[in-house]
């Protein structure tokens, strides 16, 4: 009866006018609410997630760029920037601006159309020098031009090698001359640029000698010069009459022998012993000198006849002739004959003999052995009684040790009488485990591949944070602001009567006057207006 008499007297009493419809709470009415731990905590959650949004809004827009061209020289990179920016085309610059990137679906195109405009050119001039060329040009202009071309066309081909970050060519081609003791030697300068952490071995240096010297008209390679950003020259492998006949340089011929016969051993330890059971181990030592030899043998028991004179003379005659003179030739004078003289003869032979000799001319190889030392490691026997107990070893005997050395000893060729040496130890080995196969390293263009579908998915989680850290609780907690308000008339009823009992254990207070038992219903429905709204709506519905 005492919600009858209330409900009553509400109605007549208050005007229409005074009475406040509840209103709805805002959700800033309700943030302002929270207590202050919750306010950080929800500041600190739309803070992280706007963070991730920004960063997964710019790695949006830059995943999908991939390097156009790298390393570029400053005139190449601001003509290759001009024409995409010409063309409309994002790209960005990194590196210094020495790279550029642009959007990885446009790579293989923008590269074309550059390559189909001539960039970039390479830092220097080439042939293309000569596709726009004026009539009024000179034989000398044409002559710097050509040079200049030249210059360019080396420096691009030099700058394609791994090694090499720019290149810079000098050539100085004298004119002709019509007497050749007049003509002067071209001469060419190569200035590399290495890239970081690489270096030019000789065999690269004297490659780009000979290419200069070959693309250049009458250009020995000993008029080339290499030097480096530092200053430094290059020199290439010396070639020449003097060279020797192994091409590899001395370590590297010593290890390629010393391989060559630790494989040799070593397969025939594997044969009989198994695998991962010995190791061989060659130490050689090699004579690199040249010799050459040139011998004279003689042979004194077989004498050959060089050369024979003989010699015959004979003198004399049976009748002389009469006084030599005047007076035995003039007219009247008869001849006379002196006395007879008696023949003679004289005969002589000399025969000269040569010692039979043999000439040789001997040159010993470079590279040949001098000695060998030769070290062999071989497992000791495994057995293993029960599978519970670790196995045990036992060293080889010596008899097999003997044997082994043997069959090693006549697979490299040891030669006592040399010097060489042979060592064979047999210790237990401990297993170092197999070691993991490192996978397969994914190329570039593969994860470029799946980028936008990591960049996506990226953003889908943004989206699921977003909603269950930020979203997701200002829901809930807005809804149970609403719930709480939300009993039946029978809650209420039971509840007014549980208030009515307490009043009744306690002792009567004097009521209140009218006006200030209206005065403070009035004062409760404005500070909570939902109980009341509440018992209104019901007892609208109930009729």
């Amino acid at each position: 009866m005492a919600v009858e008499n209330k409900s009553i007297s509400v109605p007549a009493t208050v005007n229409a006018p005074d009475i406040v419809r509840p209103e709805r709470k805002t959700l800033m009415m309700l943030v302002q609410e929270w207590p202050l731990s919750r306010k950080i905590a929800t500041a600190a959650v739309l803070l992280i997630a706007l963070v991730l949004s920004a960063i997964l809004v710019i790695q949006a827009r830059t995943a999908d760029q991939q390097l156009l061209y790298a390393n570029l020289s400053v005139n190449d990179a601001g003509s290759v920037v001009n024409w995409l920016k010409s063309q409309k085309i994002e790209y960005s610059l990194r590196h210094e601006g020495k790279d550029i990137w642009v959007a990885a679906d446009k790579l293989y195109q923008t590269r074309l159309e550059l390559a189909a405009n001539g960039l970039p050119a390479g830092g220097g001039v080439g042939f293309e020098i000569f596709d726009k060329q004026s009539f009024a040009l000179s034989d000398y202009v044409q002559k710097v031009n050509y040079t200049r071309a030249l210059q360019g066309e080396l420096a691009r081909t030099i700058t394609s090698l791994a090694p090499v970050e720019s290149t810079r060519v000098h050539l100085a081609l004298p004119e002709k001359r019509l007497l050749k003791n007049q003509q002067k030697n071209a001469t060419a300068s190569v200035i590399v640029t290495l890239r970081p952490g690489k270096t030019l071995d000789k065999q690269q240096v004297q490659g780009i000698i000979h290419l200069v010297a070959g693309s250049v008209t009458d250009l020995e390679p000993a008029n080339v010069k290499v030097i480096d950003s530092n200053g430094v020259v290059l020199e290439g492998q010396k070639q020449g009459p003097e060279e020797n006949a192994v091409s590899l340089d001395t370590l590297t011929y010593q290890r390629d022998v010393e391989h060559s016969l630790e494989m040799r051993a070593q397969d025939l330890l594997d044969k009989t012993m198994g695998k991962d059971n010995a190791m061989v181990r060659v130490s050689a030592t090699l004579d690199f000198s040249k010799v050459e030899k040139t011998q004279e043998l003689f042979n004194a028991d077989d004498p050959v006849v060089r050369s024979e004179q003989v010699n015959q003379e004979s003198s004399g005659a049976d009748n002389t002739g009469g006084i030599p003179g005047v007076q035995s030739n003039l007219q009247g004078n008869e001849f006379q004959q002196g006395p007879a003289s008696p023949p003679s003869s004289k005969n002589s032979r000399t025969t000269n003999y040569e010692i039979s000799k043999t000439i040789s001319k001997v040159t010993n190889p470079i590279g040949t052995i001098n000695k060998l030392s030769v070290s062999v490691l071989v497992a000791d026997k495994v057995k293993q009684d029960d599978s519970s107990t670790p196995p045990s070893t036992t060293p080889r005997s010596a008899e097999e040790l003997k044997s082994i050395e043997n069959m090693v000893a006549s697979a490299i060729g040891l030669a006592p009488d040399r010097g060489d040496m042979i060592n064979i130890t047999s210790m237990p080995f401990i297993d170092p485990g197999k070691p993991q196969s490192e996978g397969e390293q994914v190329p570039a263009n593969f994860l470029y591949q799946y980028l936008p579908l990591v960049k996506y998915g990226l953003i889908g989680l943004g989206i699921l944070l977003l909603y269950f850290l930020l979203v997701r609780p200002v829901i809930k907690t807005m809804k149970g602001e609403v719930k709480k308000h939300y009993k039946t008339v029978q809650q209420l009823e039971q509840e007014q009567q549980q208030l009515q009992k307490q009043i009744e254990v306690e002792p009567e207070e004097p009521p209140l006057p009218v006006d200030e038992a209206i005065t403070a219903l009035r004062r409760e429905v404005f500070q909570n207006q939902v109980p009341t709204a509440f018992i209104l709506k019901n007892w609208i519905q109930e009729g």
